[in-house]
This record gives structure tokens, C-alpha cells and sequence, in this order.
């Protein structure tokens, strides 16, 4: 099984045909067209080297977080920016938030870091029970939380997480969280841990899911811990976000037609998602704040669903090499209306 879900391109290979990738949570609207308009405007860029320094790109990306430029390190897509952190952080010992990204732990792997796990509970939907969870966490030198947390949907509210922030600096431990999905939450500006500014925790952002470019590699950190952004810079390799990502960061932050399409697309599809997915029988979905879905099997298992939904000609992600799930867990993305219905039509049949 692929680390990150369905690998279309081996499939295809394998003579699977064209499949709707129910696996990878991209934004369904595509790439942005004033980005598009950008790349052929300014085509001959790639004659040149980009500014090592990026300082537009992360004035850009400041402005658009209301932050300081100094506050702000741009990379090669979230996984750059999530390896040089923890180069630079070296914790000997890590707390997961989990089931979780399967990078965190790769990134770790590199430091040798210890990894111990907190579960989130299915009997809480998969939320964080602040409270136990701020009695049991152990002494460690790092915590690390997706949120919204990939693959459960489930999402942290700021209130929140200054709560768990303010116990783990008495403690000496330093928060690390994973924002990648947050913008497509209606309202983020007012909602992401950016705003608490504190030097204790460090905020990773990426483009790709929102602005639907996983192809551009360009993701980003935040913080305000001046010995941790020196540290990173210092491992950071010259030029890695390329020209036309360096050109994304300037333009699609800035699309505000699009950004209110996607904002406007997402509210509405992921209720009715979940609405239409409750009445499938011999599955159990949890609500999700985002653009993709955690369903469990009550009678299949995962890699016979997986199977199945291939042959219908949809890919979904089978999440039990999630830690904490199991083989009764499939994850599918939310996309438009039109290819949701085929896809919620073609898992019905697979499980009646």
C-alpha cells in the first residue's frame, strides 16, 4: 500500500483506465486561472535564478497571514519545511496527536527522535478531549497536532489550543502544528494558532490542497522563535521553491475570486456529503470541518473496499496504516457534486 493513499500513475500503468481520485484531497475547482495567466506572462522567469532569500514571496505571504517577514520561511512544498524544523529542533522525544500525516513521523525517523503516540478516541469522534489530554500528556520536548487533523477532519479550536500551549511552555515543550487544511474552514484568519504569536509554537502551511497545485511544490512556516528560524535557514538548501512557485505564493494568495469560489463550494458540499453519506448502510462517517471524509466499514474491510472501488473506477484512500486505525477504515475526499454522487453511488454498492 502507497504511503500517502492511491497511486494513480502505477495504476494506470497496471491498465486501470482513467479513475476519479478519491484519495487525494485537492481542491476540485483546479488550479487557479490567474496563476495560469502568471506562468505564460512570465515564462522567460526560468532563465533566471530565483531570490535565494524569496523576499517578495514571503512578503506576500506575510501580508496574507499579517505577520512579519521575518516570521516567515518559505520551502519545497510543507514536507522542506516540516524536515527542516525538526533538524533544527533535534527533540529526543516527540508526542503525536494520532492517527496523523505519516510525515511526521519520517521527519522524526531523520533526528532520531523518540515517537510516542496520543490516540484520538472514535467514542469522541475522533476530537481531542482537551482536558485528559492536558492530564496525561508526558514530559517530552515536542508536541505536534495537524489541525484540522488529517484523516479525521476534526479541528482544534484556538480558545484550545492556547489551553494546551500555555501547559506544555510550563513544561519546557514546544508545539509544533500542521495547518495545511485550515483555509478550508470559513473564517480561518480568526481561527488559526498564528494569531496567539508566541515563540513556543511553530505553524506549517502549505498551498497545495487549497489552491489545488501539488505539482508547484510551496509550503511555508511560521514563527516567532528567532533561534529556530536561524537554525532552519541555516539547513535550508539554496533556491529549493522553484521560480513559478515563487510566482503561486505572489498570485493565488491574492485571488480573491477564487478563494471566496473554494470557501463558498466547500461549506455547502461537505455538509451535504456527510448528510448523503450517513444514509449508506454498513458504514459510519464522522463530521468533518474540511475537504475530505473518514468513513468506517462495518463490513468490508479496507483493502477489499479499496478493490471494489477501483473496479468502479475510483480510487480511495485506504487509512489503516493510520496509527490508531485499522482495516475498517477507508478515507475519501470531497469534490464537486457531479463526481461525489458518482462516488457515493458506487460506495453503496460495494457495501450492500
Amino acid at each position: 500500500m502507497d504511503l500517502h493513499g492511491g497511486n494513480i500513475y502505477r495504476l494506470k500503468r497496471e491498465g486501470k483506465g482513467e479513475l476519479l481520485d478519491y484519495s487525494s484531497n485537492i481542491n476540485p475547482l483546479g488550479v487557479p486561472e490567474s496563476f495560469k495567466r502568471a506562468i505564460i506572462e512570465n515564462f522567460d522567469i526560468l532563465e533566471k535564478y530565483p531570490d535565494p532569500d524569496y523576499v517578495e514571496l514571503r512578503e506576500n505571504i506575510g501580508r496574507y497571514n499579517k505577520v512579519d517577514i521575518k516570521n516567515i520561511i518559505a520551502g519545497n512544498g510543507a514536507t522542506e519545511i516540516l524536515f527542516l524544523y525538526m533538524k533544527a529542533m533535534k527533540p529526543k522525544k516527540t508526542l503525536i496527536i494520532s492517527p496523523s500525516f505519516a510525515e511526521y513521523k519520517r521527519a522524526l525517523d531523520s533526528v532520531e527522535s523518540e515517537i510516542i503516540h496520543y490516540p484520538l478516541l472514535e467514542e469522541n469522534n475522533y476530537n481531542l478531549d482537551i482536558e485528559s489530554f492536558l492530564k496525561e500528556v508526558p514530559q517530552c520536548d515536542l508536541v505536534v497536532i495537524c489541525n484540522p487533523n488529517n484523516p479525521t477532519g476534526s479541528f482544534i479550536s484556538l480558545e484550545n489550543i492556547k489551553k494546551i500551549n500555555d501547559v506544555l511552555s510550563e513544561k519546557g515543550i514546544k508545539l509544533f502544528i500542521d495547518e495545511a487544511f485550515i483555509e478550508f474552514i470559513r473564517g480561518w484568519e480568526d481561527m488559526t494558532s498564528v494569531l496567539l504569536e508566541d515563540k513556543n509554537i511553530f505553524v506549517m502551511r502549505a498551498l497545495t490542497k487549497f489552491f489545488a497545485v501539488p505539482g508547484v511544490r510551496l509550503g511555508y512556516g511560521i514563527t516567532y522563535d528567532e533561534e529556530i528560524m536561524k537554525k532552519m535557514e541555516k539547513y535550508k538548501e539554496p533556491w529549493s521553491v522553484n521560480s513559478f512557485a515563487d510566482i503561486a505564493g505572489k498570485i493565488m494568495l491574492w485571488d480573491k475570486e477564487y478563494i471566496e469560489a473554494t470557501e463558498n463550494w466547500i461549506e455547502e458540499e461537505k455538509k451535504w456529503f456527510y448528510e448523503e453519506s450517513c444514509k449508506i448502510e454498513n458504514i459510519k462517517t464522522f463530521k468533518t470541518n474540511v475537504n475530505f471524509i473518514l468513513v468506517k466499514l462495518l463490513k468490508k474491510n479496507s483493502s477489499v473496499v479499496r478493490d471494489e472501488m477501483i473496479e468502479k473506477g475510483v480510487v480511495v484512500r485506504d487509512a489503516s496504516n493510520f496509527m490508531f486505525l485499522n482495516e475498517q477504515y477507508i478515507r475519501l475526499a470531497i469534490k464537486n457534486r457531479e463526481n461525489n454522487i458518482k462516488v457515493l453511488q458506487a460506495l453503496k454498492e460495494v457495501m450492500a
